[in-house]
């Protein structure tokens, strides 16, 4: 008889704090909702092969941005958290806009998503 192992969750939202310049913000962990949102954006991007199967992204157009917009939050100095745009973060030299993707990535647990794609 084997035994399995249970899985135990916290419902509480990973959140790593961030300091762009002098300003602070908020990289936040996305729902389910918005996990879905990012990669059926991701999956229009797809070009695929003659066997049907993903073959690399035909569009990295704000592909970056888009995620990060949907993660990251301005601490206003009142406390209050605002959304950044999309346009706001193309402004931002590409460093900061990968990393801040990578770590949007690592938080919503999205690498696991894409590596199992690719196994499809």
């Amino acid at each position: 008889m084997s035994t399995t192992k249970s899985l135990e969750f916290v419902l509480e939202f990973q959140e790593r704090p961030v300091t762009i310049g002098s300003e602070r913000y908020l990289l936040v962990e996305l729902d389910g909702k918005g996990r879905d949102t990012y990669l059926n954006n991701l999956g229009g991007r797809m070009r695929h092969g003659p066997d049907g199967k993903p073959s690399g992204v035909k569009d990295f157009e704000g592909l970056q941005a888009f995620l990060v917009a949907a993660c990251l939050r301005k601490i206003e100095a009142d406390g209050e958290l605002r959304a950044v745009s999309g346009e706001t973060i193309q402004a931002w030299p590409a460093k900061v806009v990968s990393g801040l993707f990578d770590a949007a990535k690592e938080l919503s647990a999205l690498d696991e998503e894409e590596e199992e794609g690719k196994n499809d």
